[in-house]
């Protein structure tokens, strides 16, 4: 089976990988981050993930390759965050820089499959769209788009424990967003064959949190109450 590391201790992670280390030194912002820099942030979140019913049930190889996209998910924090003029901290970016860093260190650094090289690729260049889908001005385009590079299961999985691993005043809509993107999605996607989407006739669902009407197909347990 693939690792990522046998050793999956903190101190010997930043022994081990450099950019591991670097965590300790990336600020964030005190409203969506009081928890501290993102190494404190990535410990919680590799917490919160392994406390997951779901993440407990998948076989030990998938639970492996998400623990590592956990791990990576903020990796390039390091290199965009910055302060803004009004002293607020943003990484603008980090996803898709970190999806493409992870994808460089699992092919020179860490050898790894291809399927699951792309696999964390796809996972972390992601790992923040369950919090933003409903606001996007397309949602449905960026599910399918989305759903051709990644699980969104898995996604999901990693999503909530995002949210979970942070201190911020808005977590229970956080969380709430991510209970919408997983209905959406298993509406959408596990219910479709492959290449194809459902051709049941859509319904109009109003979620509760002041974004947006968006399109769901119909369920035995509408989502978004």
């Amino acid at each position: 089976m693939w690792t990522l590391t046998n050793d999956k201790e903190w101190s010997q992670l930043e022994a081990q990988f450099s950019w591991v280390n670097d965590m300790q030194y990336v600020p964030q912002d005190a409203v969506h981050h009081a928890e501290g820099n993102v190494a404190i942030h990535t410990r919680m979140v590799l917490e919160a993930l392994q406390q997951q019913d779901a993440w407990q049930q998948l076989a030990a190889q998938e639970q492996e390759v998400l623990w590592a996209a956990a791990l990576l998910h903020d990796v390039e924090k390091r290199s965009t965050t910055v302060t803004e003029e009004d002293g607020h901290i943003s990484a603008k970016g980090h996803a898709r820089k970190g999806a493409t860093t992870a994808r460089q260190l699992l092919y020179h650094d860490i050898p790894t499959p291809f399927a699951i090289r792309e696999m964390i690729y796809g996972l972390v260049r992601h790992h923040s769209l369950p919090l933003w889908l409903l606001e996007r001005r397309d949602p449905l385009k960026e599910l399918v788009s989305a759903s051709l590079e990644v699980n969104t299961q898995w996604l999901a999985m990693l999503a909530r424990a995002d949210v979970i691993g942070r201190i911020c005043h808005d977590k229970t809509d956080l969380l709430y967003r991510v209970d919408c993107f997983e209905e959406f999605a298993k509406n959408i996607i596990a219910g479709a064959t492959p290449g194809r989407l459902q051709t049941t006739t859509p319904v109009s669902i109003t979620c509760t949190m002041p974004i947006r009407t968006w399109i769901m197909c119909p369920s035995n347990n509408p989502p978004c109450r």
